[in-house]
């Protein structure tokens, strides 16, 4: 009954050390669904490919000290580029690089729309709408573009799509993705943590305590020998003990064979103390 008791016990103490393990792993941790500055939700079907570049980049004279790009893996082509450039860019920045794109554009039927202030990842940012848009061509490609502005760098977000789903809800589905960019690193809530360690700590000595306590009982219980009752006789048990090997003195040996039988026991014997007369032959 006590090696039940303590297998349960052992048991319950590794299920509340789990479950509590994982709380504090959840709650007590932030972790991004991609470290560094980054789309931390892409839309479906879109892969990482850091080798993908742009034509022109919004600030080409700028240094470029990080670069990204998702790239649709689906039949209609749709991208976003991230280029990190160091300083902070304004409003002044994002309306010149409006203006540049729109003297650089290879597309004579492109549209651009006026710059806005947007809010991406708790900051202030700018960003205007473009569309490539005629009666006879039809809603051919959309695009939104960003400058989302850090401490130290600030980085360009562009977006083009030419995916029907996305064409049909523009600009509100690019801005909505654009939306979701953040620098993305795991964080550790440590008075949390502390908490979480302390009621684990807890719960393994109220489960240790219950175990001595439990052993303690088991010390003051006075075991009695039980002896096992013999069997009743029976006429095939007393049988088998008269069969079985006497116990007094043993029997004796049984005697030599006699000589054989036949004709040299027939034969005459000479007397006592004389041997056989020369020239005795048998009969």
């Amino acid at each position: 009954m006590a090696r039940c008791f303590r297998s349960r016990t052992t048991s319950f103490a590794r299920r509340a050390g789990g479950a509590l393990a994982l709380a504090a792993g959840v709650s007590a941790c932030d972790v991004p669904n991609f470290e560094g500055p980054q789309i931390q939700d892409p839309p479906q079907g879109f892969l990482l490919a850091p080798d993908s570049y742009q034509q022109r980049r919004l600030f080409p004279d700028r240094e470029l000290i990080f670069h990204a790009a998702w790239v649709e893996s689906i039949d209609d082509f749709s991208t976003i580029y991230i280029d990190g450039h160091r300083g902070v860019l304004g409003l002044e920045d994002a309306v010149a690089a409006r203006d540049s794109a729109r003297r650089y554009a290879t597309d004579p039927d492109v549209r651009f729309g006026e710059v806005e202030p947007l809010e991406v990842d708790g900051r202030s940012a700018w960003g205007w709408f473009e569309r490539v848009e005629t009666p006879t061509r039809g809603l051919v490609w959309v695009a939104y573009r960003a400058i989302i502005p850090y401490d130290t760098v600030s980085y360009a977000v562009e977006f083009y799509s030419g995916e029907p789903a996305i064409k049909r809800e523009a600009p509100d589905t690019l801005k909505a993705i654009i939306a979701t960019f953040g620098i993305g690193e795991t964080t550790y809530n440590i008075p949390l943590i502390a908490v979480m360690i302390g009621l684990a700590l807890f719960a393994a000595s109220v489960v240790q305590s219950k175990r001595r306590a439990q052993a303690a009982r088991m010390k003051t219980i006075n075991l009695v020998k039980v002896e096992k009752k013999k069997a009743p006789e029976t006429p095939e048990t007393a049988s088998a003990s008269d069969v079985a090997a006497p116990t007094g003195p043993a029997a004796p040996a049984p005697a030599p064979p006699g000589p054989p039988r036949g004709a040299a026991a027939s034969a005459p014997q000479p007397p006592p103390g004389q041997g056989r007369p020369p020239g005795y032959k048998k009969a």
